[in-house]
């Protein structure tokens, strides 16, 4: 793959995820919209819970779709109602009723019942069969009730429990199931022969009876009390395994018979009970009305009296509220029914009268949270019928009523033989401000015994439920018609069950559809009533996977399209101000993704702006994510009902999902560590992956739409079409040109937003597919694989961001799955073909072929001949070089490690390098220099070191296990014995040493300069530069060349430089760089290093003058020599400068800038030697220099020679003579060849002087003498220069008192001559004792002619005969 392709995928990737996340943005939005409903409260209109409010007086509270405003005659709120007949069994006990026969309704069960006296018979009601009846019975049954059981309590067979009053005893059957009927959550029922529980009713006359969902049983009697029948395992010390409690009066009630309680309670008979399990809270209805509240406690398991309200006070607050109603409207009540947490947070209870006015209850203050404290009327709701337009027909004589979810079912008295049927409901007005309901009236024949609905059984959804948010009722039936199936419900009489559906508006779209056609007016109308809640519920249709509405499909993708409206532009409002926008940055969209696009504009579209019913919370209005084409300021574009519908329709797909996290903490067994399960089932998974691939596949069916997309880098080729910028359009458009271009730039950006949608479902239709296989391959496996930072990201992670965000956590997983088919040893084939199947762009073809690579490497890890082993490692080396442009690398490299197969490494590396670059632009990139602005050469660059990272590590581990020895000590870990730590996989210093060699020996081989320099750079940084200097390479020099010009001040780059070109033989190049370190001005050298640089280019310049005769290298060595020199001066002077006083500032700084660069021996002089005094380095100056001046050198000799003094004067004469001596000796040694800087008369009538200054004659009056001879002054020319300063009669030597100092020097010369006679030459020898004798009888003349009185004249007059006779023995 080349570097142009690489960056097309990585440009196009860009695209991608920049579209995942601004269509997901709109899934986030769709999912805030939806969420933007309100409570029952607020849709009453109850601001707090003092202030009660009325409402269905208006006519808008009850809106008719047949109304010509709305166009909606057909639609009904009940689908067709199918009447199923008593059992023929049934109606033949009839004829045997002798005293009592009781119907109602079990719907947990989904059966129908009948007692004729002391018989009970039990049937499906939905088609009368599975009868089933009970016997057992001597007396009348008065009351009947199923519950569930507590759990623990009975077998497991028995999931129900038939509670029969009569009136002697309460008998409780068990009710169990088998072979579960399709449909229905329950089969063929059976009735425990033998009651479980009796317990005598002590007079008491049942009347209903309730169970919780915790198991307990409530029932109420005739006798106006609350009874409880309790019921354990087994008997307790002071409790029965069952008894009857009664809540109204004492605790301990059980124990006392009723007859002796009746004169305590007034005749009011308790006629319902309603329990709100989501609060654990308790109603009752009495006949005269009153109303009780029970609190069960926070567990459920408690009882108390809260409140009660009497039918009086409720009428006289009902006439408050409602002052413009009749009073006798409100009373009698005739069904209560608890309002759950789920349907409402503030109002807790609804009360029906006979003419079906609603009264709400709440139990406590609102969105407080403390247990239920009051029992207060907030509202006042009347039934259709009560406004001033209404029709005159209303509700009268409600004798059975139902309420749920805000459905109100009422069966009112209409004749004898038959009801009126009252069915209220809110679900075609979701969203609203107000509550508005649709009702509807039917007569059925017969009069009603009972009322319910039907639990939902059989979901496509299983057992998955919405996540909702705290302190949220449900929302509106429209959100989740998709997920729901139709509400059922079902009434009672003597011509048996009517079974009713609650249709949705889907249903209703539906039987609008089937009736007619899309283009008729009904159609049009259900979208003008619905805008997008009706393209979000076409889609529905649109999207279903049965292939017998085939039909439907059709009529509903035409009708989405005809009525779901074009994007256009708000001219009313300016930017920002739409509701709920959101604002993006500019995006575009490969032309690759398949498009999913909008029909093109109809005479026939709706304006999405209009609609009758003004007070809809939910408008949703999507500012494109696309950069706006227009000015700052233009009007925004508010997306098309088809573009918000599917947003709204994909959000409420993903609703139980999206921000729900993926995985949940499950507790190990035996205290072992937590570990990871998936939040959700696969079959869960399995019914949203079906939703969302039929979304897909419904984008991808209609991509026919699609038009190009305009983006700013088109328009420059159509100007002329498109507004100004700065202006809200072009000068030479007129106004309608202007409004095209704001309709084609409205379309655009709808088309780009639905293409990243689709985008958005593809990933995510993956992302299901991807967790729903590893749900049916051992999850907690795969997740204990993972990484600790793994298993932590994916606690972490909601389903919004495994889609968004998550991809190479997917890619761990698959990685995770992948290795543990590995590990099983099974094939990966089967598993490959299905992941490339599901999800092809989180594992690609070349996912697969890793994936058969590493099965073929776990086949060469458990082969174990070592043919068969070879064979495998070539063949998976060879699968992942044929995908090492995508491979990943490292982790195949550390696989190849494992096994030893160190070749493969260089091998796949070096292969995986080339086809990343093909086009060599990262060896381009490097030899230019890396210019920032090369982005792709940069990019190909960082691939290919990348890549070469994985041999250079290899080499790492490799010469790390071959430095270290097995057995070497280490600190232990943990006290007491030695831990054997035996590692099997851990290779032995010798082969480790052998694996390195031959991975080296490869990656020299290599034809690639990049890596070369990748691995030159390894050996650098681990020091080994001698093993880099070993390097034939055609490379080495070009990149030691390249890396001393781009980092000049790199010195060990610099020394690997030129003592390369030491070692190949380019002596002049090595001296040239040797000369440039010594001369470099830095600090990280010294000036000791500087001269060994010197001296080494030196000799290398030497060295290419033997092998060449060029007048250039031979001046280049001139130079060196001179520089040498003078840096041997400035050596000096540091060293000098060092011994004095370097904590001086301007000491230190001058040792630093010597230390810092070669000085010129100008700057050496005046700047040095002259600034500090340095008289010795001064001679050596200006000897350097070639300078002549006999007055400079004698004073610096004279200053030397002082200074040395000076520095001993506390020491010894000894000391100090030897000190004088040797400094003497050492710089006579330098410059006693050449007269000029050495001037030897001066030299020794000064060395005398202090001699005779300090009385060093008396302790080695030869010192001198000694010291010049030790610089090879022969005694001859020493002798002239005594003579003469002896001759010359110099005052000074008066003035020390030691006027014949010199003569006494003399004769120590001439004795130390004759001592050593022999070792001169016989001509010098002769000569020099003629002029010595003549010299000796001179000094006698003369010192005869003076006073001999002086002993020391006496005795230096015997010494001179002394002398003079030994001379005259060599004549």
């Amino acid at each position: 793959m080349s570097s142009s392709n690489i960056l097309g995928m990585v440009g196009q990737a860009t695209v991608v995820q920049e579209s995942i996340d601004h269509a997901s943005m709109f899934i986030d939005q769709s999912l805030v919209a939806d969420y933007n409903y309100q409570d029952l409260s607020d849709l009453l209109q109850v601001p707090k819970h003092v202030q009660p409010t009325v409402s269905g007086l208006l006519d808008f509270d009850y809106p008719s779709l047949a109304d010509p405003k709305i166009g909606l005659g057909s639609v009904r709120e009940l689908g067709d109602i199918r009447k199923v007949p008593l059992p023929v069994e049934l109606v033949e006990q009839f004829g045997h009723m002798q005293c009592n026969c009781l119907m109602g309704l079990f719907p947990d069960i989904g059966r129908a019942w009948l007692s004729v006296d002391s018989d009970i018979f039990v049937w499906n009601f939905e088609d009368g069969s599975d009868l089933a009846y009970f016997d057992g019975l001597s007396e009348t049954i008065l009351s009947a009730g199923l519950v569930r059981p507590k759990p623990g309590v009975f077998q497991q067979h028995i999931e129900f429990l038939l509670v029969l009053a009569t009136p002697v005893d309460i008998v409780l059957l068990g009710v169990s199931f088998s072979k579960h009927f399709e449909g229905s959550a329950f089969g063929e029922m059976h009735l425990l022969p033998e009651p479980l529980f009796t317990v005598p009713t002590d007079n008491t006359h049942v009347l209903n009876i309730t169970g919780t969902e915790n198991g307990r049983i409530f029932m109420t009697g005739k006798d106006g009390c609350l009874y409880e029948l309790a019921y354990q395992a087994e008997d307790g010390w002071f409790s029965r395994k069952c008894k009857k409690i009664n809540h109204s009066t004492s605790r301990l009630s059980f124990i006392v018979p009723s007859f002796l309680n009746f004169s305590f309670i007034d005749d009011d008979p308790l006629l319902h009970i309603s329990i709100d399990d989501s609060r654990k809270l308790l109603y009752t209805l009495s006949e005269k009305g009153t109303i009780q509240l029970f609190d069960l406690g926070e567990d459920g398991k408690g009882m108390s009296r809260v409140a009660a309200i009497s039918q009086q006070t409720t009428l006289q607050n009902s006439a408050l509220v409602a002052r413009t109603i009749d009073k006798s409207n409100f009373k009698p009540i005739v069904y209560i029914a608890a309002i759950p947490k789920t349907e409402s947070i503030n109002v807790h209870l609804v009360a029906i009268t006979h003419t079906g006015a609603r009264l709400y209850f709440t139990t406590s203050a609102f969105y407080q949270r403390s247990r239920p404290s009051m029992l207060s009327l907030i509202h006042v709701r009347m039934p259709p019928g009560f406004s001033a337009s209404a029709a005159p027909q209303r509700p009268t004589n409600v004798r059975i009523a139902h309420y749920r979810k805000g459905t109100m079912l009422l069966a009112a008295a209409n004749s004898d033989d038959g009801d009126l049927f009252w069915t209220t409901s809110p679900d075609s007005f979701p969203f609203q401000m107000h509550m508005r309901e649709t009702h509807e009236v039917m007569p059925i024949q017969g009069r009603t015994w009972a009322i319910t609905e039907m639990p939902s059984w059989g979901s496509d959804m299983g057992e998955i439920c919405l996540m909702e948010e705290m302190g949220k009722a449900d929302p509106p039936a429209v959100v989740t018609q998709h997920l729901d199936p139709p509400r059922k419900f079902v009434l009672i009489n003597s011509q048996g069950c009517y079974l009713m559906t609650k249709q949705q508006p889907v249903d209703q779209l539906r039987q609008l559809l089937l009736n007619t056609s899309p283009d008729s007016e009904q159609v049009k109308a259900f979208f003008k009533l619905h805008r997008e809640q009706a393209c979000a519920t076409c889609l529905i249709l649109a999207c279903t996977t049965r292939a017998v509405d085939k039909e439907v499909i059709d009529s509903a993708t035409r009708a989405y399209f005809l009525y779901g409206g074009e994007p256009e532009y708000n001219f009313a409002a300016p930017a920002g101000a739409a509701c709920m926008s959101t604002t993006f940055g500019e995006s575009e969209i490969p032309h690759q993704v398949a498009s999913f696009l909008s029909t093109p504009r109809r005479g026939g579209d709706l304006p999405q702006t209009s609609t009758p019913f003004p007070n809809v919370t939910q408008q949703l209005q999507f500012q494109s994510p696309a950069s706006n084409t227009f000015a700052p300021g233009s009007p925004e574009v508010i997306f098309s009902g088809k573009h918000n519908g599917l947003c709204l329709y994909l959000s409420r797909i993903l609703r139980p999902l999206w921000a729900c996290g993926m995985v949940k903490e499950m507790p190990a067994p035996s205290g072992q560590k937590k570990y990871l399960m998936s939040r959700f089932y696969s079959e869960q998974l399995s019914w949203i992956l079906v939703k969302l691939n039929a979304v897909h596949e419904f984008m991808a069916r209609n991509s026919q739409f699609n038009t190009p997309i305009v983006t700013e880098r088109m328009a420059d080729h159509h100007d002329d079409h498109t507004p100004n910028k700065g202006t809200n359009g072009p000068s030479h458009c007129d106004e309608q040109d202007v409004f095209r271009c704001f309709v084609a730039e409205a379309d655009n950006q709808e088309r780009q937003s639905l293409k990243q949608l689709q985008i958005l479902v593809a990933r995510m239709c993956e992302s299901l597919a991807l967790w729903k296989i590893l749900c049916d391959h051992q999850f907690h496996v795969i997740c204990a694989a993972l990484s600790v930072d793994q298993q932590n990201t994916l606690r972490g992670m909601t389903f919004r961001n495994f889609v968004v965000m998550g991809r190479e956590i997917s890619r761990m997983l698959i990685h995770s799955l992948i290795n543990m088919y590995l590990g099983d040893n099974a094939a990966t084939d089967a598993i490959s073909h299905r992941l490339r199947e599901v999800c092809p762009t989180l594992y690609s073809p070349e996912d697969a072929i890793c994936s058969k690579g590493n099965e073929k490497m776990q086949i060469a890890r458990t082969a174990q001949q070592p043919t068969d082993r070879n064979k495998a490692l070539q063949e998976a080396l060879q699968l992942f070089k044929d995908v090492a442009a995508e491979v990943d690398l490292p982790t195949v490299c550390s696989k190849f490690a494992a096994v030893g197969f160190y070749s493969g490494i260089v091998d796949l590396t070096l292969t995986a390098s080339k086809k990343r670059d093909p086009q060599c632009w990262g060896l381009h990139f490097y030899k230019n220099g890396e210019p920032p602005a090369d982005s792709e050469g940069m990019i190909a660059y960082s691939n290919r070191m990348d890549c070469y990272k994985c041999i250079t590590e290899t080499l790492n581990y490799l010469l790390s296990t071959s430095l270290s020895h097995p057995q070497a000590p280490s600190v232990p870990k943990l006290p007491g014995p030695p831990q054997v730590t035996d590692d099997p996989n851990r290779l032995a210093c010798a082969e480790a040493e052998k694996h390195s060699e031959e991975v080296f020996r490869l990656s020299l081989k290599s034809d690639d300069e990049l890596f070369h320099v990748a691995l030159y750079d390894w050996l650098i940084n681990k020091s080994l530069s001698e093993k880099l200097l070993e390097i034939q390479s055609p490379y080495l020099e070009d990149y030691l060349k390249r890396a001393a010009s781009l980092h000049p001040d790199n010195r060990a780059m610099l020394d690997l430089l030129w003592r390369y070109y030491e070692k190949s033989k380019n002596y002049s190049a090595a001296a040239r760089i040797l000369a440039k370190l010594a001369e470099r001005r830095s600090t990280d050298i010294n000036l000791g290093q500087r001269i060994e640089y010197l001296s080494r280019a030196t000799m290398c310049a030497k060295s290419s003058t033997l092998r060449t005769t060029s007048a250039v290298e031979g001046e280049f060595l001139h130079e060196l020599e001179e520089k040498m020199e003078v840096a041997a001066i400035q050596l000096q002077i540091f060293e000098l400068l060092s011994k004095q006083q370097p904590n001086r500032p301007d000491f230190s700084d001058a040792l630093g800038q010597l230390n810092a660069e070669l000085v010129n021996i100008t700057s050496l002089y005046s700047d040095f030697a002259d600034r500090f005094g340095l008289s010795e380095s001064k001679l050596a100056i200006i000897h350097c220099a070639g300078h002549h001046d006999p007055t400079l050198v004698e004073s610096l000799w004279q200053d030397i020679i002082d200074k040395e003094l000076d520095l001993t004067s506390n020491q010894t004469p000894r000391t100090q003579i030897k000190v004088l001596s040797d400094k003497i000796v050492a710089l006579g040694q330098l410059y006693s060849s050449t007269e000029k800087y050495f001037p030897l008369a001066f030299i020794v009538k000064c060395l005398e002087e202090k001699s005779a200054q300090f009385n060093f004659d008396t302790v080695d009056p030869a010192f001198v003498l000694r010291s010049l001879q030790k610089i090879g002054l022969n005694i001859p020319r020493l002798h002239d220069v005594y003579e003469h300063l002896y001759k010359s009669k110099d005052a000074c030597w008066k003035n020390f008192q030691k006027p014949l100092h010199l003569l006494t020097i003399i004769v120590l010369l001439l004795n130390t001559f004759a001592d050593m006679a022999a070792s001169f030459p016989a001509y010098e020898r002769r000569h020099f004792t003629t002029v010595a004798l003549d010299a000796i009888a001179a000094h006698l003349v003369e010192l005869l002619a003076e006073s001999v009185q002086d002993n020391s004249v006496r005795i230096l007059i015997q010494s001179l005969r002394d002398v003079q006779a030994k001379l005259e023995r060599l004549v």
